[in-house]
């Protein structure tokens, strides 16, 4: 019988600066395929976010978190219970894309690093105009696929 009662999923995420992320809701642990560059990267992480799962099985919502439950399902799993990994992050806070908008009355261009909700109206705050999307520039590269070369 499997320890949580299920086999969770494990998906590859475009995470920048969180290694990994456990849905206990959905039972997914959800990994980045920036930062997990290596096995021993992956295997740690794996293991933390596991014991996330593995201590809502035991204890319910309420051992959601880095609490004692975690931390003694850290050390049944045979690991350390560190909360923060210390992966050097290379993509955090770099502008992904650049939104250019041009105002329809006075043609004044206005740049952006995302695009406003498109359900929106948005007016050009200098003379009321409407704001129109003039193009999207993307800044940096696709992360590849998968960090080990298996596909989730």
């Amino acid at each position: 019988m499997h320890p949580l009662g299920y086999s969770p999923r494990i998906e590859w995420k475009n995470l920048r600066v969180t290694a990994g992320a456990a849905y206990y809701t959905k039972g997914v642990i959800g990994l980045s395929r920036l930062l997990l560059t290596d096995e021993a990267r992956l295997r740690s992480t794996l293991v933390h976010e596991f014991a996330h799962l593995l201590a809502i099985s035991r204890h319910g919502r309420k051992a959601a978190g880095h609490g004692e439950a975690w931390r003694k399902a850290m050390r049944d799993l045979g690991a350390e219970p560190e909360v923060y990994h210390r992966y050097p992050e290379t993509k955090r806070n770099q502008r992904r894309q650049q939104v250019t908008y041009a105002c329809a009355k006075c043609k004044a261009v206005i740049t952006r690093s995302r695009r406003l909700p498109r359900k929106g109206r948005y007016v050009h705050a200098g003379c009321g105009g409407a704001i129109r999307v003039q193009g999207v520039v993307r800044l940096t590269a696709r992360p590849p696929q998968t960090p080990l070369g298996d596909d989730a």
